[in-house]
């Protein structure tokens, strides 16, 4: 079983997105990753924010769960074998490790999530 680590809303301006999870919702910024990603203090779950880049995916304003792996190639096959669409044929680097995003049989959009080793 792959455990939910993050949870990522794609926005198109982050920096609109930051002020209403901060004044509407009452969450402060725990982290900035670049210009394009803001982490959110939170329970749990980690929250994450993330600026909707040209050409990338999700291309519109999105929730995406993300799901973290120990072996994200390993991971991409099972999916792909399982009747998942992989959205990207090779993990990309993201600031903390490597994603590679996929749909379920309906179509639904996901992540996965492996860590650099620390």
């Amino acid at each position: 079983m792959l455990p939910v680590c993050v949870q990522t809303v794609f926005v198109p301006d982050l920096e609109e997105a930051v002020r209403f999870y901060s004044e509407g919702l009452g969450y402060e910024v725990k982290a900035t990753y670049g210009p394009c990603i803001v982490q959110l203090k939170t329970g749990a779950t980690t929250l994450i924010l993330e600026k909707i880049e040209a050409g990338a995916q999700p291309a519109s304003p999105a929730t995406v769960l993300c799901f973290q792996t120990e072996d994200i190639r390993a991971s991409m096959r099972t999916i792909a074998e399982a009747g998942g669409e992989l959205m990207d044929a090779e993990p990309q680097r993201c600031p903390v490790g490597v994603v590679a995003m996929f749909k379920d049989k309906a179509g639904v959009m996901y992540q996965l999530l492996q860590f650099d080793a620390a």
